[in-house]
This record gives structure tokens, sequence and C-alpha cells, in this order.
């Protein structure tokens, strides 16, 4: 029997949480290119999913950006009244603990994609292994175009918590990658 149940509907979570300004006071690139890919995902769901009729968007950040990504995201053709805001998380950890929360304790969770920053791939997984247990999740990654020391900076305030789960895996994967490597010499 497969460790997940059948999902039932989807949850399209968009990590809008950032740090920097754009200089015209709008959205910062990066997140832009979160919310393209997000509108992408989003016609993906629709076109192919036979439970599209139950797709939510949750969008993670302050309050006054989250309603301009709103904006962006109904003039790409998302139903407003399936837009929510979360704006009291305020790192992945918290976001992924409050998601879980709310979807737990149904009998058929929703597939749950979550859309980020490329560099927050390793966060999540530090935090989804911990805390997402019989829940379907995906990472999207974004392109995020900043130089390397602001992404290291925001990188610093979002550590991942790193539970017993991560390291087993983390243990799981170098065992395997031995076996591979003798296995398969190159």
């Amino acid at each position: 029997m497969s460790e997940y149940r059948f999902t039932d509907g989807n949850l399209l979570v968009l990590y809008a949480a950032h740090k920097g300004k754009a200089p015209d006071g709008g959205l910062p690139d990066y997140v832009h290119e979160r919310i393209k890919l997000g509108l992408e995902t989003y016609g993906i769901i629709m076109k192919s999913r036979p439970d599209h009729h139950k797709t939510m968007v949750m969008i993670v950040g302050e309050q006054g950006p989250s309603e301009k990504v709103k904006e962006v995201l109904v003039k790409g053709g998302v139903k407003p009244d399936i837009i929510a805001i979360d704006s009291d998380s305020k790192n992945i950890a918290q976001t992924l603990d409050s998601i879980y929360d709310m979807v737990s304790k149904k009998p058929n969770p929703p597939m749950i994609y979550f859309i980020g920053s490329v560099w927050l791939h390793e966060t999540f997984n530090a935090s989804v292994i911990s805390s997402m247990k019989n829940v379907r999740v995906q990472f999207y990654g974004a392109l995020d175009h900043r130089p390397v020391h602001e992404v290291e900076a925001e990188k610093a305030t979002d550590a991942p918590k790193k539970g017993k789960e991560y390291y087993k895996r983390k243990v799981t994967n170098v065992a395997v990658d031995t076996l591979l490597n003798i296995i398969f010499p190159n």
C-alpha cells in the first residue's frame, strides 16, 4: 500500500514573503518570477487534474504585498474567490505547520504545490520531512536573479528546522550513493 492517501483537491501555495523592495515600490522581480510560475502551475492543474474544481490558492507574505500578488493572479486568470492570504506565517516552517494543521484532519488531504525561489528547496525539504507526514507536497522553484550575498542573507533568516527524519533521509541517501558507486564505478 502507498504511504500516501488519495488526494482530494489542490492547494497552490505561493510563497511571496520577501525582504527586498522594487525601485518603483512594487513587487521585486524574484516575486514576479514566483507569480509567473504559480500561474503556469495553476494553468496545468486546471487543464490536467480531474479535481481542478477543488483548487485553492494561498499567498504567504505580508498583507500589503500579498494584495498586490493577488491582483496579478486575478489578472492572470485565477478566480478571486479561491485566493486566501496567510500573513501570519513568517517563514517556511511556520507556513508548512499551518498548512498541515489545516489539511491533516481531512480524510484525503489535497495535493499541495509549493512555489518559492529555487534556493528555498533545501529549507523546504528539511521542513517538509519533519512536518508534513502523509501529505503529498510538490516543490516548484522559480528563478531568482539576485546577487548571492542578498540570497544568503535572506536564507539565514529562514534556516531550516532539521528533525530526525531529515537526518535519517540524509544518511540513507549517502548509503545509497556509496552502494551505487561500488556497483557502478566510474
